[in-house]
């Protein structure tokens, strides 16, 4: 039998990263948010990511596997989504400000979610069979994961500057 019980931390990390990326990013130079890391994405692209993921991945693979008798769940391709969907034209703002929106309401649908809501099930391409509750906590870590590619990447901006400290720091 499938484990649905909903660790409440994932709800919380859910409700609460728009805010953290607000606090971290709001008022940076447009420089550090527009450089390219190693893999070519910026803090504006991550933002614009999660913002995509929210309602392209998230929340209608949720939604087909509470309507839909164990759907097939396709991967996505995040930088052919980016492209696609025009987010290098919005302004981080347009982007906070959308997932805030969206993120106040999703967290609340998931919060409803019932036992048997948690227990549906899908095919995913890669993984094989998942749950509605796993997806859940996954878009917890998956904030959690974009949440420390940031830090990571505001860590590299200043580690030049950071003289023989550095050496505290493995950036």
């Amino acid at each position: 039998m499938i484990q649905t019980d909903l660790d409440p931390a994932a709800l919380v990390i859910i409700r609460r990263t728009p805010a953290v990326l607000r606090s971290l990013l709001e008022g940076l130079p447009e420089a550090v948010l527009l450089t390219p890391n190693d893999e070519g994405w910026s803090l504006k692209d991550i933002v614009a990511h999660v913002c995509d993921v929210e309602g392209g991945a998230m929340v209608e693979r949720i939604q087909r596997m509470r309507t839909e008798d164990h759907p097939f769940i396709r991967s996505i391709d995040p930088p052919a989504r980016l492209a696609a969907g025009g987010y290098a034209k919005r302004s981080l703002e347009d982007l906070l400000a959308t997932l805030e929106r969206a993120r106040q309401e999703h967290a609340d649908w998931l919060g409803s979610l019932t036992p048997a809501d948690l227990a549906r099930s899908g095919q995913h391409d890669e993984v094989g069979e998942i749950y509605v509750v796993d997806l859940v906590h996954q878009w917890a870590a998956h904030d959690l994961s974009h949440l420390r590619q940031i830090g990571v990447r505001l860590q590299q901006h200043l580690a030049p500057r950071m003289g023989a400290t550095r050496a505290f720091y493995d950036v």
